[in-house]
């Protein structure tokens, strides 16, 4: 007699797939309201570009401020400011101003970087917290580099007088300084605000 038994279930040779876990799409709805939400970022930025322009007077006078502040730290004899003008001795009778026209502002700096950062922003590759951050740290880029070239003109002047120290500060070193200060601001933009790769559907 023989006795019959179990059968044994083989799995099938071959490829084997797996089950891959797939994050929940978002809903329509949420969307809809991201986009919204970044049009209407977007579009502040984009107001905040026309008020400096419309506003550029009190800007400058701000910046002229902000710099006869943190100058009046280290430099010999002070540093004040009157409207867009900062002013400092170059001698123990000679007292110059220096001011911040619409070449020297940090308004024709900051608004391209802030024009990109919309134009990034509209895009959903682009990270809330990592857009916002970087257009942030962009612009600080920008008016900390304004400010050191606005103490370099003021420096190189006191130093060297009106004649070559303020051509050197101004038309060279401060020229320099400014190209160089957008282009970290620009690569400070990108390699923080970044750009996420579209994910690829999984192959079988």
């Amino acid at each position: 007699m023989t006795t019959a038994l179990p059968a044994v279930s083989a799995q099938p040779q071959g490829r084997r797939h797996r089950r891959l876990a797939s994050s929940p799409r978002p809903r329509p709805r949420s969307r809809a309201v991201d986009h919204a939400a970044r049009i209407v970022f977007a579009a502040a930025l984009v107001g905040a570009i026309v008020w400096m322009l419309l506003q550029a007077d009190v800007v400058r006078a701000g910046e002229a401020h902000l710099a006869a502040w943190w100058m009046d730290l280290w430099m010999p004899r002070g540093v004040t400011a009157f409207e867009d003008t900062y002013m400092l001795w170059i001698s123990e009778n000679h007292l110059v101003g220096f001011q911040v026209t619409a070449e020297c502002t940090a308004i024709i700096l900051l608004a391209p970087l802030l024009a990109l950062g919309a134009v990034m922003m509209l895009s959903t590759r682009v990270s809330w917290f990592r857009g916002v951050a970087g257009i942030a740290a962009s612009a600080a880029v920008m008016l900390l580099v304004n400010q050191l070239r606005l103490a370099l003109i003021g420096w190189s002047t006191q130093l060297g007088g009106l004649d070559a120290g303020y051509e050197i500060g101004h038309r060279f070193a401060g020229s320099v300084v400014g190209i160089a200060g957008f282009a970290a601001g620009l690569i400070v933009l990108i390699a923080v605000a970044g750009v996420r790769r579209r994910r690829r559907p999984a192959r079988p």
